[in-house]
C-alpha cells in the first residue's frame, strides 16, 4: 500500500451514508424554512455575491477535476491527490455558500420563456438530482484512492468523474441563466 493512508472500510461506510443522507436533508430543509424576512436592498445586495461566489467554486472546482485527470494520465498521483482535495474542498465551500444564501433569500424565478425555459429546468432539475449522486460517489471514489486500493479507485472514479464534471459545470451554467433575474 505504498504512500496509501489507512482507512477502516466500516467507518468510511458509515460516515458516507451520514453524509450523503445529511446534506440532501438539509438542502431540502430549506425549502421548508419559513420565508426569509424581508431584508433592506442594500443589505439583500450583499448575499447576492453568494450565488456568484458558488459559481466561482463550481467552476474552480471543474477545473481542478480536469487538471486532475490530466495529471494521473500522467501518472502523477501526488498532483492528482491535491488536485481532486482541491475538488472536494472547493465543493464543500460551495455547498456552505448554497445554505447561508438559501437561508436568508427567497429563491428567484427563472424569467426565461420558450424553448430556453425548457432547457433551464432541464439543466437545474439534472443539476440537483445528480448533485445529490455524486456525494457517495466523491466520497468513496476520494477514500479509495487515499487507501492506494488503485483498481476499486479506477472502477468507481470512472463512474464518479463524468458526473461530478457534469454537476460543477451545470452549476456554473445554472447561475448564468438565473442571474439575470436577480433583483438589482
Amino acid at each position: 500500500m505504498k504512500n496509501g493512508v489507512q482507512l477502516n472500510e466500516k467507518k468510511v461506510k458509515n460516515f458516507v451514508i451520514i453524509v450523503s443522507v445529511a446534506i440532501p436533508l438539509a438542502v431540502a430543509a430549506l425549502y421548508f424554512l419559513p420565508e426569509p424576512t424581508e431584508l433592506d436592498k442594500e443589505t439583500l445586495s450583499k448575499f447576492y455575491i453568494l450565488p456568484k461566489l458558488n459559481a466561482i467554486f463550481n467552476g474552480t472546482a471543474f477545473m481542478c477535476l480536469l487538471a486532475a485527470l490530466v495529471a494521473i494520465k500522467k501518472k502523477n498521483i501526488s498532483r492528482h491527490r491535491a488536485l481532486t482535495t482541491a475538488a472536494m474542498i472547493l465543493s464543500v465551500l460551495f455547498l456552505l455558500s448554497y445554505v447561508a444564501f438559501h437561508s436568508m433569500v427567497e429563491s428567484t424565478s427563472y424569467g426565461g420563456e420558450g424553448t430556453i425555459r425548457y432547457l433551464y429546468f432541464f439543466i437545474l432539475i439534472s443539476h440537483i438530482l445528480l448533485s445529490a449522486i455524486i456525494v457517495p460517489l466523491v466520497l468513496f471514489t476520494y477514500a479509495r484512492g487515499l487507501a492506494m486500493k488503485v483498481e476499486r479507485h479506477r472502477r468507481l472514479a470512472k463512474i464518479t468523474f463524468p458526473i461530478w464534471l457534469y454537476v460543477t459545470l451545470t452549476g456554473v451554467i445554472v447561475y448564468l441563466m438565473i442571474s439575470p433575474y436577480y433583483p438589482h
